[in-house]
Protein backbone atom coordinates (compact mmCIF):
# COMPACT_ATOMS: atom_id res chain seq x y z
CA UNK A 1 0.00 0.00 0.00
CA UNK A 2 1.26 3.62 -0.84
CA UNK A 3 2.10 5.71 2.07
CA UNK A 4 -0.23 8.62 2.71
CA UNK A 5 1.26 12.31 1.49
CA UNK A 6 3.69 14.06 3.42
CA UNK A 7 4.20 17.57 4.13
CA UNK A 8 6.97 19.01 1.49
CA UNK A 9 10.30 20.17 2.90
CA UNK A 10 9.85 23.60 2.43
CA UNK A 11 6.47 23.59 4.28
CA UNK A 12 3.04 22.31 3.59
CA UNK A 13 1.31 21.86 0.57
CA UNK A 14 -1.21 24.17 -0.92
CA UNK A 15 -5.26 23.22 -1.23
CA UNK A 16 -4.97 22.46 -4.76
CA UNK A 17 -1.50 20.83 -4.40
CA UNK A 18 -2.44 18.63 -1.94
CA UNK A 19 -5.62 17.80 -3.92
CA UNK A 20 -4.16 16.74 -7.06
CA UNK A 21 -1.43 14.56 -5.22
CA UNK A 22 -3.90 12.96 -3.35
CA UNK A 23 -5.97 12.43 -6.29
CA UNK A 24 -3.29 11.19 -8.42
CA UNK A 25 -1.94 8.71 -5.23
CA UNK A 26 -6.24 7.58 -5.47
CA UNK A 27 -5.91 6.54 -9.09
CA UNK A 28 -2.55 4.92 -8.90
CA UNK A 29 -3.99 2.73 -6.25
CA UNK A 30 -7.16 1.67 -8.43
CA UNK A 31 -5.05 1.08 -10.85
CA UNK A 32 -2.86 -1.46 -8.71
CA UNK A 33 -5.86 -2.87 -7.26
CA UNK A 34 -8.34 -3.26 -10.01
CA UNK A 35 -5.59 -3.87 -13.23
CA UNK A 36 -6.75 -7.67 -13.43
CA UNK A 37 -10.22 -6.90 -13.19
CA UNK A 38 -10.19 -4.12 -16.46
CA UNK A 39 -10.32 -4.69 -20.22
CA UNK A 40 -7.66 -2.96 -22.18
CA UNK A 41 -10.26 -0.07 -22.49
CA UNK A 42 -10.64 -0.04 -19.20
CA UNK A 43 -7.02 0.67 -18.22
CA UNK A 44 -6.64 3.33 -20.39
CA UNK A 45 -9.06 5.30 -18.96
CA UNK A 46 -7.61 5.18 -15.87
CA UNK A 47 -3.48 5.54 -17.43
CA UNK A 48 -4.86 8.93 -19.06
CA UNK A 49 -6.30 9.64 -15.65
CA UNK A 50 -3.05 9.24 -13.68
CA UNK A 51 -1.25 11.35 -16.87
CA UNK A 52 -3.66 14.12 -16.57
CA UNK A 53 -3.64 14.37 -12.98
CA UNK A 54 0.47 13.82 -13.24
CA UNK A 55 0.63 17.23 -15.84
CA UNK A 56 -1.55 18.61 -13.15
CA UNK A 57 0.39 18.28 -10.25
CA UNK A 58 3.90 19.51 -12.51
CA UNK A 59 1.84 21.92 -13.59
CA UNK A 60 1.59 23.12 -9.64
CA UNK A 61 4.71 23.17 -8.72
CA UNK A 62 4.81 19.85 -7.18
CA UNK A 63 6.48 17.72 -9.63
CA UNK A 64 8.70 15.81 -7.04
CA UNK A 65 6.33 14.08 -5.09
CA UNK A 66 4.52 13.27 -8.03
CA UNK A 67 6.92 11.22 -9.21
CA UNK A 68 7.56 9.47 -5.83
CA UNK A 69 3.84 8.40 -6.15
CA UNK A 70 4.74 7.17 -9.48
CA UNK A 71 7.72 5.25 -8.25
CA UNK A 72 6.11 3.76 -4.91
CA UNK A 73 3.31 2.18 -7.36
CA UNK A 74 5.98 1.06 -9.89
CA UNK A 75 7.84 -0.66 -6.76
CA UNK A 76 4.71 -2.11 -5.18
CA UNK A 77 4.13 -3.62 -8.43
CA UNK A 78 6.55 -5.30 -8.70
CA UNK A 79 6.90 -6.74 -5.29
Amino acid sequence: MLSPIKESQGGAFSVLQLHFLRRLNRLLLLRLEQSGQLNEEGLHLIDRAIYSTYCDAVDLGVMGEAQKLLHRTAESSAG
